[in-house]
């Protein structure tokens, strides 16, 4: 062998080492934690542990504030519109939907099997996933796990479980103890093994306990937590239960809530805070138990939630599905090796970056079709950080809110279209929240100014304080014309396009954020561009979902190219 060819192979084999994993990745994934509402407060092992010893992402968000859809963004490191998993059940989403999607044989799991990396997988999975269909196929890419099923995917003390391919039922047994057994349980295998592993825990909590018959209750604690936070109340914030209704659609039109229902509201956050402390309860077993097999230092910890929460604010009974910010902006930590300790960081993120992260922690090559990217991890890129501004978030189904009639002792139970787009950016200029519905109802919060976003300007034509203020040095409809073209762009992006939004607009690169965009000299080709609207209609039928296709600067849209026959660059473009 000649020197230049061992030099070569010497090349290649440092490069295939370089490749080969050689941390751990555990995520821990709540079901419904908030951030706003206080709940971080009660997790003194989560502070310690991860917060202490790493990073705490003050502005990660859900792109769907809704179990299912959420849960495979995450699994995907794709938007909701790609996978066309929007809903819970048949035909729009739920477990069903993942295998008809082809998406069984291409998510993350996979991805780290097909890599040589163990992975394990407790707790819940995705909605639909059920005693009938949980192995017909089982989910692929696991070497073992571990799963809530349907019907006792949410009853505390009487869940069902896989076990292999068999259903194996848990009567009297809270569903926290079990989930934390068998994730120490799958540690102890990890660890026999050697070889990098991935382990995802979901605790059910602090979901609402919904019984086998179809009752819904507050989630029952486990023993070591009962009695604790009587005394916590929802927070107050500037949102809660107004005086004057606030946002959009059917949520302008609620009724103040009465002093018996936001009692119940406080009673229920109670509850969920001692749900909560169970999870933290259950994180210092992770840790001590990393400790035990001497792996704590070569493993990275992951905490996040699917989505967030509301209890009262903007007059809603306790739930989700909302676009706010209660709904939508939800935990991140993390810590593990070359993290640094005790950081804050302001960049934006989603759960559609999270699978482009735990592969890069493996130093496992990106996937060219992610809609999201890596989340800086280290001081360096922390530091330097040049990431996006936009995060897409949307919802495709409706709200049921149940209003309570107590002249008559009796509850009703109102649907609404619960469709809308929007976008939340966050700029070192400005912060904002633009939506919109499916009935044409629009929301716009300057969140620096509004953050409960509690005014919004757009619920009437008429003259306000927003429409007066300049944003940009500029006036406001011309931020409205932006940020509308921005949402046109991000409900219907992929790949790039998600990544880097403005480039669908502006291919020459001139204009990558929201700065860029508000030169005047941009006016008349904003003006021109579709605006975004729906059909209120419960998943993503393109067809139906209105304009999708924005005039790129300089060549006007598509059709009017091929109608004119211009290909080449309008002139001074």
């Amino acid at each position: 062998m000649s020197p230049r060819q061992l030099m070569a192979l010497i090349v290649l084999a440092t490069a295939v080492l370089a490749t080969i994993a050689t941390s751990n990745v555990i995520v821990v994934m709540a079901d419904d934690q908030d951030i706003l509402l206080d709940s971080m407060s009660v997790m003194l092992n989560v502070k310690s542990l991860i917060a202490d010893r790493g990073i705490t992402y003050e502005r990660h968000y859900c792109t769907v504030s809704w179990c299912c859809p959420s849960r495979v963004n995450f699994l995907t490191g794709k938007a909701a519109h790609n996978t066309n998993v929007t809903g819970l059940e048949s035909p729009w989403g739920g477990w069903p939907k993942f295998v008809n999607q082809g998406l069984n044989k291409n998510y993350l799991q996979v991805w780290l099997s097909d890599a040589g990396i163990n992975t394990y997988y407790v707790g819940k999975f995705m909605n639909a996933y059920t005693t009938e269909n949980f192995y017909t196929p089982a989910p692929r890419g696991s070497t073992d796990f571990s799963m809530l099923l349907e019907p006792g995917c949410y009853d505390f003390l009487n869940s069902i479980w896989n076990e292999g391919n068999k259903v194996v039922k848990k009567p009297g047994v809270h569903t926290q103890k079990i989930t934390n057994d068998k994730a120490l349980q799958y540690l102890d295998d990890a660890a026999e093994s050697k070889k990098p592993f991935f382990l995802m825990v979901a605790p059910v909590a602090p979901h609402v306990e919904i019984t086998q018959s179809g009752v819904v209750i507050n989630p029952p604690p486990m023993p070591a937590q009962k009695g604790l936070f009587n005394d916590r109340v929802a927070p107050r914030r500037k949102n809660f239960n107004p005086d004057v209704s606030s946002g959009a659609s059917w949520v302008a039109n609620k009724r103040k809530l009465t002093e018996k229902e936001v009692k119940a509201g406080d009673a229920h956050h109670a509850s969920r805070l001692r749900s909560i402390a169970g999870i933290d309860d259950m994180v210092k077993m992770i840790v001590d138990k990393l400790k035990d097999k001497k792996l704590l230092d070569n493993t990275y910890i992951i905490y996040t939630s699917d989505n967030g929460y509301h209890i009262s604010n903007h007059r809603l009974l306790p739930g989700k599905r909302c676009g706010y910010e209660e709904d939508i902006s939800i935990p991140l930590l993390i810590t593990g090796p070359g993290i640094p300790q005790k950081q804050t960081s302001r960049i934006v993120s989603s759960h559609t970056d999270l699978a482009p992260t735990i592969l890069k922690l493996f130093n496992i090559p990106q996937r060219p079709d992610f809609d999201g990217s890596v989340i800086e991890y280290t001081s360096n890129a922390l530091k330097n950080s040049k990431r996006k501004e936009t995060v897409n978030v949307a919802f495709w189904d409706s709200d049921v809110a149940h209003e309570s009639v107590e002249q008559k002792k009796t509850t009703a139970a109102q649907v609404y279209n619960n469709v809308w787009k929007s976008v939340r950016l966050q700029t070192a200029y400005g912060d904002f929240y633009y939506s919109v519905w499916c009935d044409g109802s629009k929301e716009f919060y300057d969140m620096d100014d509004d953050f409960a976003q509690m005014s919004n300007p757009l619920r009437s034509q008429a003259a306000t304080a927003a429409y007066a203020k300049q944003y940009f040095s500029r006036p406001f409809p011309q931020l409205l014309a932006r940020l509308d073209t921005l949402l046109l762009i991000t409900k219907t992006c992929k790949g790039d396009s998600c990544r880097n939004p403005w480039r669908v607009a502006f291919p020459n690169g001139k204009v990558k954020y929201l700065y860029d965009a508000m030169d005047a000299k941009y006016d008349e080709f904003f003006a021109r561009q579709p605006k975004v609207d729906s059909e209120c209609v419960p998943g993503d039928i393109r067809e139906r979902s209105g304009p999708a296709e924005v005039n790129v600067f300089g060549w006007g849209g598509k059709r009017e190219r091929e109608r004119r026959g211009l290909w080449e660059r309008e002139e001074g473009c």
